[in-house]
């Protein structure tokens, strides 16, 4: 088998209202789905989608002009033969991972079509089938945080993420005890900023939230703050922006700076580099998610079917983002969340997903 041609899509995912972060408001993300046809005319999906570009050093439409480079560099190579692909891929371009994460996922679905075997079971096989999730509430009132943290307990929903930052932390302060006051026994709480916080203001708030139950996500911008927090700080850290590769996971297991790690599969670059960070974290009995920014049902997939075989001991869960977009590509197939848990598709081997010809429109590109 061998990849014979390469389509790439582009395709918005408007927010279903906005989305507010620290520093940006999500409206409307332009996903990239990269189609892998190999000479048998198999195909296999891909999708890279960022929902800001203040997050990471990358852009959508970037992406796409990264597959420029990338996408013929591995036509005529056996999809199978990832280690290869990725080699490929990295001596015609450094950097660039979310391209190379859209190429790298259509492979492993791919993969599991050519083999007759789910994505999954390539990856060592599910240790939970149903995969717990979170919902993330935006930035806004300590009345409103409060009320959707209840509304989404209702539905089911026992783990949170706070969005905060890119204000006042007092602000911030009574957000976080506004939801506390209101969390159920057995709900957990992430407050993230998204790099939002300086050390000094993340000392602050945990020291003015000594007593409340949450950990602090992606509190300051570098590792370096994330060190000086870790000192001070009152709260687990989870760390999430600052994840670019092995090696930064390695490093802040060992330094004992991450209590756990949010992880992004196309900012590593795929869901072959996040099989190797699993093992590690694994290894180390380190917590983390599967997750990603934003997208689709194929990136959706991606991260479920990694999340699927986490040590459920030390899972994080993996995070969709169609509650806040409503978009399904497979209307059967495609990823939900019921009662707070996502289940994997089940509409055949490779990522489970089924797609109609000409399901993404006229390709922006075509590679063969």
């Amino acid at each position: 088998m061998a990849i014979q041609e390469i389509r790439i899509f582009c395709v918005p995912l408007a927010a279903k209202k906005l989305y507010n972060m620290s520093s940006s408001v999500v409206s409307t993300p332009f996903s990239t789905v990269v189609e892998v046809v190999d000479s048998s005319g198999l195909k296999g999906y891909g999708e890279a989608c960022l929902a800001s570009p203040q997050y990471q050093p990358a852009f959508n439409d970037g992406v796409r002009v990264s597959l420029e480079i990338l996408a013929p560099a591995i036509l005529g190579y056996d999809p199978i033969k990832l280690n290869v692909i990725h080699a490929l891929m990295n001596e015609a371009l450094d950097g660039h991972p979310e391209g190379k994460a859209a190429l790298d996922i259509a492979c492993w679905d791919l993969s599991g079509k050519i083999l007759d075997r789910s994505v999954v079971d390539l990856l060592g096989g599910a240790r939970q089938k149903n995969i717990i999730t979170y919902h993330v509430v935006g930035i806004g009132t300590p009345e409103y945080a409060a009320t959707e943290a209840e509304r989404l307990q209702r539905e089911g929903i026992t783990r949170i993420q706070l969005k905060a930052g890119g204000r006042p932390i007092d602000q911030d302060i009574e957000c976080i005890k506004a939801v506390c006051k209101v969390l159920q026994p057995g709900t957990d709480l992430a407050v993230d900023t998204n790099r939002g916080w300086t050390s000094a203001e993340a000392v602050k708030v945990s020291n003015a939230c000594a007593g409340l139950s949450l950990s602090l996500e992606q509190p300051c911008s570098t590792e370096a703050e994330l060190i000086q927090l870790k000192m001070q700080c009152n709260h687990p850290i989870i760390v999430d922006e600052n994840t670019t590769d092995i090696r930064s996971v390695a490093r802040m297991i060992s330094s004992g700076t991450a209590d756990g790690f949010g992880l992004k599969i196309t900012r590593l670059g795929g869901v072959t580099n996040m099989r190797a960070i699993r093992d590690l974290c694994i290894a180390t009995h380190t917590p983390m998610s599967s997750d990603d920014a934003w997208g689709g049902d194929i990136i959706a997939a991606a991260g479920v079917a990694l999340g699927a075989t986490l040590d459920p001991h030390f899972s994080r869960g993996a995070w969709i983002a169609h509650p806040y977009h409503q978009t399904h590509y497979d209307e059967v197939n495609g990823p939900r969340i019921e009662n707070g848990f996502v289940t994997l598709p089940k509409g055949g081997p490779g990522l489970g997903l089924v797609f109609k010809d000409g399901q993404f429109g006229e390709p922006a590109a075509v590679y063969s």
